[in-house]
């Protein structure tokens, strides 16, 4: 029984409102990746870091191959928000922009974790595309593609499960390697005194107080562990909440660029696809 009822929930469709805007974020997102500024860097690699890392080291220190996956990126995103050649333009995106990242992670010996939610959010769009591209060529062909339901709720839900891992894996790696001790708040003072920004008031009262800073990390180990319970329904809403106000003093106090984290996290946890289909989902 509570087989069947999961199954019925995950395959219950509603119009793709919530799932379009996703995508047109998803692909501006990779258009602003495609014309981001790299740096090729020279020197050896330390191991592998990409799925592109088993590619020789001639090939992944190339700019053809760079600029390649920088087309394929650019093309794609324009197939796919023209909604052309589908699905195959959504995977020449995916293909596009996981080169053009794992490219600049190849060759620099500092990248921070920004397009890897995109990245993975743009897989399952594409996984979406491909599975329901007979009914929405169709919708397309007959004018009704806003009216009808053409988004799975296992789409949604796959995304709220994506962004609750990729957070508490950051939590856990961080007890893994460093204990509970990385919560001591010495090393968040010591990043804030190297990189803080000088005007921002976080930074201050960061620097001024050890124990204010003990607590915002040990509060950042025990939001992020537990950000993959925003898969319980009742849990995801106070959870996107406080993974938000994480972001917003991250980006309030450093110079990281991690403004598309925090937009997909606010549109996947806070009940933003419940305000655009104006429904409540049963199971929901």
């Amino acid at each position: 029984m509570l087989d069947s009822r999961l199954q019925i929930t995950l395959l219950q469709k509603s119009p793709p409102r919530f799932g379009q805007l996703i995508t047109w974020l998803l692909l501006a997102t990779g258009m602003i990746l495609a014309c981001w500024p790299f740096e090729m860097r020279v020197g050896a690699r330390q191991g592998p870091v990409t799925v592109f890392s088993w590619l020789p080291a001639e090939v992944l220190a190339s700019a053809w191959i760079f600029y390649l996956f920088r087309g394929l990126l650019i093309a794609g995103s324009v197939l796919w928000l023209l909604q052309r050649l589908l699905p195959w333009s959504c995977w020449m995106t995916v293909l596009g922009f996981t080169g053009v990242w794992a490219m600049h992670v190849e060759n620099t010996y500092n990248a921070a974790h920004i397009f890897h939610v995109a990245n993975n959010l743009l897989v399952i769009q594409a996984l979406w595309v491909t599975f329901e591209v007979g009914e929405i060529r169709a919708s397309l062909k007959a004018g009704s593609y806003w009216q009808t339901p053409l988004y799975p709720r296992w789409v949604f839900l796959a995304g709220v499960a994506y962004i609750g891992i990729f957070h508490s894996a950051a939590g856990l790696t961080k007890l893994l390697y460093s204990g509970p001790a990385w919560a001591s708040g010495t090393s968040l003072q010591l990043w804030t005194y190297l990189w803080g920004h000088p005007w921002a008031p976080s930074t201050h009262l960061i620097l001024s107080s050890r124990t204010f800073t003990a607590c915002l990390q040990a509060a950042t180990l025990v939001i992020e562990s537990a950000a993959v319970l925003a898969i319980i329904p009742r849990l995801r809403m106070p959870i996107g909440v406080l993974l938000l106000g994480f972001y917003a003093g991250v980006l309030l106090t450093f110079d990281y660029g991690f403004h598309f984290n925090a937009l997909f996290t606010a549109l996947y946890l806070l009940p933003f696809e419940r305000w655009l289909n104006r429904e409540r989902v049963s199971g929901e």
